[in-house]
């Protein structure tokens, strides 16, 4: 069973700097009934219910672990766009090999680029589906670069973005088309969807067993 998100491994009393004590007051915990759960674009739907006004917003896949000083480095390349309506977005490049574990910073000069899909499906019919994206030197320097897609594993923006493109409450148990419903809906108000130039952060995939159980489901 899982623990609480917001308990702390060690009492704050006695080890009052883990972030978690740090940050408390900053932190908001939602948890439900697994047998509840009724899929990802509602679950995500929930935690965009949680949105206060802040200013800026960020979602991510779990299992993931972010470079030291992430959060300067990607609000200063949100800002380096001059678009108020940009939106960072991205399918997240493996950890190995990523963060250096010295210093916490990114061992990597290149960044994935959301530009490859496709459709799929059988005889109930077809959707799209983004592909595995290619990952390079960026071709654009001092700011992010302009994208078709929106990946739900990693998205940054203003604030606002959770307001006028929320994800939507009637889809139960749908995995593929999450992206496809946001990014329509977002690029239709007048959102600009970019790449990254930088990764601020990296995703642990499944390896060995656990891999082939994923392509198995």
């Amino acid at each position: 069973e899982d623990g609480s998100c917001d308990v702390p491994r060690a009492p704050c009393a006695t080890e009052p700097n883990q972030p978690i004590c740090l940050h408390k007051n900053q932190i908001d915990v939602y948890q439900m009934e697994a047998e509840l759960a009724v899929g990802p674009v509602f679950a995500r739907h929930v935690g965009h219910r949680l949105y206060r006004g802040e200013y800026y917003s960020m979602q991510s896949d779990a299992h993931v672990s972010f470079t030291k000083g992430w959060d300067v480095d990607i609000i200063s390349q949100q800002e380096a766009t001059g678009d108020e309506l940009a939106v960072l977005s991205t399918y997240l490049t493996d950890i190995v090999g990523s963060i250096d574990p010295q210093t916490g910073l990114s061992l990597r000069k290149t960044r994935p680029i959301m530009c490859n899909t496709e459709y799929e499906g059988g005889a109930q019919g077809k959707h799209l589906r983004h592909l595995s994206q290619p990952e390079g030197m960026p071709d654009i320097r001092g700011m992010p670069q302009l994208q078709p897609y929106w990946a739900a594993g990693y998205s940054f923006s203003r604030g606002h973005f959770v307001a006028t493109v929320p994800y939507d409450l009637y889809q139960p148990m749908i995995f593929q088309g999450e992206e496809m419903s946001i990014g329509l809906r977002g690029f239709s108000i007048g959102y600009d969807f970019f790449a990254p130039e930088n990764s601020v952060c990296f995703h642990s995939y499944a390896k060995g067993k656990n891999a082939a159980a994923e392509t198995k489901y």
